[in-house]
């Protein structure tokens, strides 16, 4: 893995970093967040429900998700959880129509993994070794929960994606055909990534 420049920082996030945790998912990876969260309920903003998800306790909360921060800054953040935990969606939950277009995802992770559900670093500080130090955080806390692999999705098109998560020793274990949809703003290929802890 690679460390990090000095005052540089990764942590475990809180539940007060619920809101940060939504910005830079809108910052670095729109499209999917917007797909599920935007006009989904009158009067309530896409990123005060992405707030109010992560701060709470399941699978996408706070309690998986880390953060990075570089000159006294948040940098990038991630969310990586136990993929056995990704639950049906009920039927009368308002996103359960927009989910539905996307349950290829869940259909395709390896339940034995840890899952990396969203990865971001902000622009200004990419190039500094901070994705590569939460997926090393990802890659840990699968280790010490006994799960055997992490594992991720990736555009097909992102080979800058693509290559760092193949230099940590990630591989293309499955695709997956976004199909298009009105409110989605991307779609596509992604590939499924793993790899074993």
């Amino acid at each position: 893995m690679s460390a990090l420049l000095p005052g540089d920082r990764l942590r475990p996030a809180r539940p007060e970093d619920a809101p940060m945790l939504a910005a830079v998912e809108m910052l670095t990876t729109p499209e999917f967040a917007r797909f599920v969260f935007e006009d989904l309920l009158p009067g309530v903003s896409a990123g005060a429900l992405m707030s109010q998800l992560y701060g709470g306790d399941g699978p996408d909360g706070w309690r998986w998700s880390w953060i990075v921060e570089a000159e006294g800054e948040t940098a990038g953040a991630m969310a990586a959880y136990p993929a056995h935990l990704a639950g049906q969606v009920p039927p009368d939950d308002p996103a359960a129509e927009r989910l539905a277009h996307l349950a290829g995802f869940p259909a395709l992770m390896p339940k034995e993994a840890l899952h990396v559900s969203r990865i971001g670093v902000l622009p200004g500080f990419r190039g500094r070794g901070l994705a590569r130090a939460l997926i090393g955080a990802a890659l840990r806390t699968a280790q010490r929960e006994g799960l055997g692999m992490v594992s991720l999705f990736v555009w097909a098109d992102n080979a800058p994606a693509r290559a760092l998560y193949e230099s940590m020793g990630f591989r293309r274990t499955g695709s997956l055909e976004i199909a298009p949809h009105p409110r989605l703003t991307r779609h596509g290929e992604s590939l499924l990534m793993t790899r074993p802890v």
